[in-house]
């Protein structure tokens, strides 16, 4: 019932015709609008397909610098990036070939290095 009282005075007609005047000008106001202000925005599609929207943003390269090199006892590291279901496939990879430098493996980024056998 108390619905039904609510839908009546929304639909009940204004009695001061001063209350009518900020509808008819807010009315006005949206027709003005001329061909060019329509046209100027963005389309959906450009919006949609924007630059700055839709750019993913990632620290993972600064959060992967800061690990610190593995060092293995053989000319050969095996990285499994975790193991489990979170890992990725085994990747072997070959160290001391061309330099001393970190080797990376190419699916999860981290750095192998092998240790210096003092003899």
């Amino acid at each position: 019932m108390r619905g039904y009282q609510v839908l009546r005075v929304l639909r009940a007609p204004l009695r001061s015709a001063a209350a009518a005047v900020p509808r008819v000008l807010a009315v006005q106001k949206q027709a003005v609008a001329s061909f060019a202000t329509i046209y100027d925005a963005k389309t959906p599609y450009e919006v949609c397909h924007s630059l700055d929207i839709n750019r993913h943003r990632s620290d993972a390269e600064i959060r992967i610098a800061q690990v610190p090199v593995i060092e293995v006892d053989s000319d050969t590291a095996v990285c499994d990036g975790g193991g489990g279901a979170l890992g990725h496939p085994l990747e072997y990879i070959a160290l001391n070939i061309v330099s001393d430098e970190p080797q990376t493996c190419k699916y999860c980024g981290l750095r192998f290095k092998m240790k210096h056998h003092h003899h």
